[in-house]
């Protein structure tokens, strides 16, 4: 089986997403990807802005949220752009604590493990 690269990822969400709207009130794929994703780019990752994020949640995603302490250096932002394989978001962007949730089961439980996310951080250095 093929791994799905990270903007093949995105579109498949981003037209999940688009399937919930009535047909007269959807957003052409381009709109979305610019309104709904951090990094719309080819080669962004899968933050979502705080727009899709309420997006996802209306859709009944299963989400896992974290509490990490000095998440938001650009490192850690960088990292997690480029390694995270699932949709996420982050509420408390520049605080000292800040929230992040996952939408991925397998991230999730990784997360879990490492018992704290600073230290599931490190397998990406």
């Amino acid at each position: 089986m093929q791994k799905l690269s990270t903007q093949n990822k995105k579109l498949i969400v981003t037209n999940e997403m688009l399937s919930t709207f009535p047909e007269n009130a959807r957003h052409d794929v381009r709109t979305a990807l610019i309104k709904w994703w951090i990094n719309s780019r080819k080669s962004g990752g899968l933050r979502l802005t705080s727009t899709g994020y309420k997006v996802l949640e209306r859709m009944q995603y299963e989400t896992f949220q974290f509490n990490v302490s000095k998440l938001t250096t650009s490192n850690n932002l960088i990292l997690l752009d480029q390694n995270l394989g699932c949709p996420y978001y982050i509420d408390g962007l520049g605080s000292l604590e800040s929230k992040i949730f996952i939408f991925g089961n397998i991230e999730a439980m990784t997360i879990t493990m490492f018992g704290d996310f600073h230290e599931f951080l490190k397998t990406f250095h």
